[in-house]
């Protein structure tokens, strides 16, 4: 048996689609991989559309996602996808075609050696678990089962294998004797009790818990073990922007988001909070804002994570309680304790006070007559969606106003690459979420801007019939970085729209080129289209028309704590909220 077999044999244990761009290292596995009657080449029209969709694959099915790029310039393209993977934590397999093993540099002190050679373990290493170059080809067994391994356990993300054209071409022989890899697991819970005691001790002493809903809860699969503990604990929680699909907005005692684009009322709980319980959350600044140490100053904190250098990076925030812990093993144990707290009743109260008074979506916004408040259309867009429904939302100011308005309903995904957050993730990612699940709707919501970097993936829209719903905030300009231009700059645009050197083309027109059926938004009278683009059969285009220069708000202006955001409220109304 060929490696470049061997290999698509054993992908296709693990998946049904394979996202590829194609190239001369890559054409034997590539041949390999067609002969296979149980996996589907998805070939891209640029190898970074197929990394983002080989993540956005895996977040849908909960599976691996593969993608596949030949040397130098291809796997450069993979980078992208890579690094969404790794900063979201999605276990992924990226495969690189490399040159001939007697093409390569082997430790030799010059650029290059073979046409297209690369550096490619080096490269990655920083955004990857575990990146091989891979030599032996009686190895390849052993290597494809600690890469999956790695990919797949505790505190998942991408790996690479770089595998030369020439060791694809060789035969192993006996694939029965081929070494394995074989994991050991050194892990040491035995302190787990006495932690969950304090824990409980904590909770029981407090009058205004709240929980944060981390992303850890998604990449342990902990969902059903969540929803038991807030069940029988009773505490309000917030969610990140990971989890916020995980709750519809009426679920007991959810308060809603926090952070620095967040909304005033889920901030308002945290900063008023005497104790915070943190499920697998980083807490990085766009949660804490710009200085951990004024984030909740209130309240003892607890954080339960799988990785104690998260727990640890000391960046001025006091965490009372650590637990390191895989959340899957440390919620069903907790779980079998009966949860005692104080009655909240006058703490939740309060919060749904806050969220009474002080909605995202004011009724003003829906005054206004010549364009389309990007609130108003993620409101309406909210309420004409479906259960199951999967949306995918690009990055800027896009990703800001869906996160804050958008509201969910039972079973939806809503998703983009949080962490990394690049422009153009949302339409390749809406690819590979459609190949994902073809039994509910995709809805891609991305800005002009993000649209530009991957359009030439319409193609891969049109070319195999996937119903995507494509809608795009459109104000010819980088709307967030023009906010972050009025911040520091006092509003001088570099770069950022037409008048500052920086073109944005007709998009309708380019989407019309494709075949795609396109459908254009001006104002509120006509978001009643929403409806017929939901109901399409087939793909379609929704250019949205939104003003230039289009706040976000309410926001965090920098260097304040996140309780006080933009535009200020009353000192008087700020101060009472915030004694207690």
């Amino acid at each position: 048996m060929k490696v470049a077999d061997y290999i698509a044999e054993y992908l296709e244990k693990y998946t049904k689609h394979i996202f590829c761009g194609n190239g001369g290292t890559v054409v034997n596995l590539l041949d390999s991989i067609s002969n296979k009657d149980g996996i589907i080449e998805i070939p891209f029209q640029n190898e970074q559309g197929a990394s983002i969709a080989a993540e956005a694959y895996s977040r849908i099915t909960g599976k691996l996602g593969v993608a596949i790029a030949t040397s130098g310039p291809g796997m450069v393209n993979l980078i992208q996808g890579i690094a969404c993977a790794y900063f979201d934590s999605i276990p992924t397999l990226y495969i690189v075609g490399a040159p001939p093993t007697n093409h390569l540099k082997n430790g030799r002190q010059i650029r290059q050696l073979g046409f297209q050679e690369m550096d490619v373990v080096d490269i990655v290493k920083p955004i990857t678990k575990y990146a091989v170059l891979l030599k032996d080809p009686y190895l390849i067994k052993y290597e494809l089962d600690k890469l999956i391994y790695l990919a797949t356990s505790e505190n998942p993300g991408p790996v690479v294998l770089d595998i030369p054209d020439d060791i694809q071409r060789m035969d192993i022989g006996n694939p029965e004797e081929l070494k394995s890899f074989v994991p050991q697991n050194i892990s040491d819970y035995s302190f787990l009790t006495s932690k969950i005691y304090e824990m409980l001790h904590l909770i029981r002493e407090s009058e205004r818990p709240v929980a944060i809903i981390g992303g850890g809860v998604k990449i342990s699969h902990s969902e059903e073990d969540i929803y038991e503990f807030l069940k029988n604990s009773g505490i309000p929680f917030v969610t990140t922007w990971a989890t916020v699909d995980l709750f519809h907005e009426d679920t007991p005692n959810l308060i809603g988001g926090f952070g620095i684009s967040s909304c005033r009322y889920g901030n308002f709980a945290i900063q008023n909070a005497d104790l915070i319980i943190n499920f697998g959350s980083r807490l990085d600044t766009h949660q804490t804002g710009s200085n951990p140490s004024k984030f909740s100053p209130k309240a003892k904190k607890i954080s339960i994570n799988i990785d104690d250098r998260e727990i640890n990076k000391n960046n001025g925030m006091e965490i009372n309680l650590k637990i390191y812990y895989d959340l899957k093993k440390f919620l069903p144990h907790i779980n079998t304790y009966t949860i005692k707290t104080k009655d909240l009743t006058i703490w939740k109260n309060r919060i749904s006070n806050w969220k009474e008074k002080y909605p995202v979506c004011l009724s003003e916004y829906y005054d206004r007559k010549d364009s389309v408040n990007p609130y108003v259309f993620m409101n309406e867009l909210s309420k004409k969606t479906k259960d199951n429904d999967i949306i995918i939302t690009d990055t800027g100011a896009t990703l800001t106003w869906t996160m804050q308005a958008y509201k969910i309903r039972h079973k939806q995904k809503l998703f983009s690459a949080f962490n990394h957050s690049p422009m153009g993730y949302a339409l390749p990612a809406s690819i590979g979420s459609q190949f994902a699940d073809n039994n509910n709707r995709v809805i891609c919501i991305t800005g002009d801007g993000g649209m530009n970097i991957n359009i030439q993936e319409l193609e891969t829209v049109v070319y195999n019939s996937l119903p995507i719903k494509i809608f795009v905030m459109c104000n010819n300009e980088y709307g967030m970085i023009k906010i972050t231009q009025d911040t520091w700059l006092n509003s001088k645009y570099t770069a950022s729209d037409p008048n500052s050197g920086l073109g944005f083309p007709d998009l309708s027109r380019i989407a019309k080129a494709y075949d795609l059926n396109v459908i254009d938004i001006d104002n509120h009278s006509e978001l009643h289209y929403i409806d017929y683009i939901l109901d399409y059969d087939g793909p379609i285009f929704c250019n949205v028309n939104i003003k230039q220069c289009e706040q976000i708000l309410p926001k965090l202006v920098f260097g304040k704590p996140i309780e006080d955001m933009a535009p200020l409220l009353e000192r008087e109304e700020f101060e009472e909220i915030m004694k207690n």
